[in-house]
């Protein structure tokens, strides 16, 4: 009896052993994400993915659907919430759809430059937004620079925010920015990406508005005849994962992750850095008109309003003075 019952009990523990060895043998993330495959960020992505599997030999795996091809970043964000997916590459704002605290990423003219923003994410204010997503269920891999946006049209150069009035602009789902539009006259007009170069192309659209790189891959230039620099938002993008599945993952292995997507992201910002003068010279060859005489005090002043009206509704004291604390604006 004693012998049955050891013997029993050792079985139950090779059982036990297997099952922990199964839950951390492989892990696949069915990783969605809004940006066209030929973008720097998609491309690196796709790299990041290749080294993890590569480094972790096979224990953590990716199959990534680009392009939307999964739904809108709401959709996505919806779908990784109830467990369809377990990984996604989505804008900050985007995020407003679980907490509307996320909404503040899409602020007007929140930083002075990119080197303000890159600090930013790397330090207080992103480690505050990663704790909003963390409570919710997901951990935050890391963040990839997306870049400033800036407004393409068929109208004419814009100069002054009275420039914008009337014009049907195209943003994302997002109502902080559909705000701060309808403060400077515009109507905007919430579409998904994938919709837009068919809008404007038909007319639908006279306007959008995106970092340079997803202007010059959709090949924007060939349904709209203007750029101006505008910069008037800076995106980035949050790689978050189901927390449920972030815990199988091996920790030797969710630091090689994690080191991947921070090699990448450097490497992003570096070819941002680099590629923002090519890209201006590719559409001004192609044909676009572009327009750097924006006057951006005239815009900030002008779309400043939502700052205290979105402290007072939704992110609150605290979160804002986060904010100033880590803008570069200093004591404005």
């Amino acid at each position: 009896m004693k012998k049955y019952l050891l013997l029993t009990g050792l079985l139950s523990f090779l059982l036990l052993i297997s099952a922990c060895s199964n839950d951390t043998e492989s892990v696949t993330l069915q990783f969605g994400h809004p940006l066209p495959e030929d973008t720097n960020q998609a491309m690196k992505i796709n790299e990041m993915a290749e080294a993890v599997e590569a480094q972790t030999d096979g224990r953590v795996k990716f199959e990534i659907y680009p392009n939307s091809q999964l739904g809108s970043e709401t959709e996505m964000l919806q779908q990784l919430d109830v467990g369809a997916m377990n990984g996604l590459a989505i804008m900050v704002g985007s995020m407003q759809t679980m907490d509307m605290r996320l909404a503040i990423e899409d602020l007007p003219y929140m930083w002075p430059g990119a080197e303000e923003a890159r600090q930013a994410y790397q330090g207080e204010f992103g480690e505050y937004i990663s704790d909003i997503v963390s409570d919710y269920g997901m951990h935050t891999a890391g963040y990839l620079e997306w870049g400033f946006r800036h407004v393409t049209n068929n109208e004419g150069p814009i100069v002054q925010p009275e420039d914008l009035q009337g014009m049907n602009i195209r943003v994302a789902e997002t109502a902080l920015r559909v705000d701060t539009f309808e403060r400077v006259g515009a109507l905007p007009t919430v579409m998904a990406f994938s919709e837009v170069y068919g809008a404007l192309q038909q007319g639908a659209l006279d306007a959008q508005e995106n970092p340079l790189e997803n202007i010059v891959a959709p090949r924007l230039n060939e349904v709209q005849d203007y750029l101006s620099l505008t910069g008037h938002f800076y995106n980035t993008l949050m790689i978050v994962v189901d927390g449920e599945t972030w815990e199988k993952i091996r920790p030797q292995d969710q630091e090689i992750l994690t080191a991947e997507i921070d090699k990448i992201s450097k490497e992003i910002q570096t070819a941002n850095d680099e590629t923002e003068s090519e890209h201006i010279e590719f559409l001004k060859e192609k044909g676009m008109e572009v327009n750097d005489d924006v006057d951006k005090e005239a815009f900030r002043e002008a779309m400043l309003p939502v700052y205290d009206e979105w402290e007072a509704d939704v992110f609150g004291q605290e979160m804002m003075d986060m904010y100033r604390r880590n803008s570069g604006w200093g004591d404005e």
